[in-house]
């Protein structure tokens, strides 16, 4: 092969090598970008740290709470009309 038949070829083939790659090079410029972002990222100090986990159990326990005292009456309220005997 050669003349335009030869450069079609390696054409073909240099295409197909950025075929492959590109996922690749993609998947590290996306973690690249994930790195540069979590450098700008403001992180919280330990007093914020302690004070939002408190925010955050007290928020589940209520949330649970609620979560129980509507199972309890959603049960009483099957059991009352014998929905399933």
């Amino acid at each position: 092969m050669t003349g335009p038949a030869l450069g079609g070829a390696v054409g073909e083939r240099r295409r197909m090598v950025e075929r492959l790659k590109r996922p690749f090079v993609v998947t590290r410029r996306f973690f690249k970008d994930v790195w540069m972002e979590l450098q700008r990222v403001v992180w919280p100090d330990h007093e914020q740290n302690q004070a939002l986990t408190g925010v955050v159990i007290v928020a589940v326990t209520i949330v649970a709470l609620w979560v129980a005292v509507l199972d309890l009456i959603f049960s009483r309220l099957v059991a009352a009309f014998r929905l399933y005997d």
